[in-house]
């Protein structure tokens, strides 16, 4: 079996997917999952993984975290993803998950996308997404998770698409917060969207962005920069809009 959509919104029996050898594309979208993953699913040859949507509100374990409107779920007992050899895409958009992610992802070298918006993380961008050198779209937006934008990000050479949005999301208070300087993203040459906005960024723009050529949507708003824009924008980034 290459695919399986799975819909399961009134019910919540365990269903045998390690048992699918072949299986590349799994949609786990608009369900009411909770619990585990599966560590046999460390086995399987999956590429593609959806989990739009799970808010978790039934029948949710004595160790889920339960709060007084919605339920969420501690994305440390998902660490089993991180088994996964062929993953390409790791959508996980609308979960309501928790907790830190987990250091067994840097182990997912052959991601391509991953998706981590509108859920409550805690903790900073960890520094293994460094490790995800085949990446090409990265999407940071209102996760919960905290700055900085870590410097190894400018080892993702294949980045074409890198939208990190409110990383401070739960702060309501602005004062006393640290900033951090601009993320070092001058080996990006491929880049083609970058959205860096309401990151607690500080100081002056670099000059190395008005050199990627390739740039097509540049947003830096909400962020405490000086200065002046750089002159190589002028001719650099003609077709940008920003």
């Amino acid at each position: 079996m290459y695919f399986v959509y799975v819909s399961l919104q009134q019910q919540q029996p365990v269903f045998p997917i390690a048992r699918l050898s072949s299986l590349c594309y799994s949609d786990l979208s608009r369900n009411y999952l909770n619990g585990t993953i599966p560590k046999e699913w460390g086995s399987l040859n999956l590429v593609y993984m959806y989990a739009f949507f799970n808010f978790s509100v039934i029948f949710l374990p004595i160790n889920l975290y339960r709060s007084n409107y919605t339920n969420t779920l501690d994305f440390k007992l998902w660490t089993n993803l991180g088994n996964l050899p062929n993953i390409q895409r790791l959508l996980l958009t609308s979960n309501n998950f928790t907790g830190e992610l987990p250091a067994t992802f840097a182990r997912l070298t052959t991601l391509q996308e991953v998706r981590l918006g509108d859920n409550n993380f805690s903790g900073n961008i960890p520094d293994f997404i460094q490790s995800w050198t085949s990446l090409q779209k990265l999407v940071i937006q209102g996760t919960g998770l905290s700055g900085p934008v870590p410097s190894g990000i400018s080892l993702l050479e294949s980045l074409t698409d890198l939208y990190v949005w409110y990383l401070l999301l739960r702060i309501s208070d602005l004062n006393g917060f640290d900033y951090f300087p601009f993320p070092q993203l001058n080996n990006l040459k491929n880049l083609e969207i970058l959205i860096l906005r309401s990151c607690n960024i500080n100081g002056t723009i670099p000059e190395y962005l008005g050199t990627i050529s390739s740039l097509q949507t540049l947003d830096l708003s909400f962020n405490k920069l000086s200065g002046l824009i750089p002159s190589s924008f002028e001719y650099g980034l003609r077709k940008t809009d920003y």
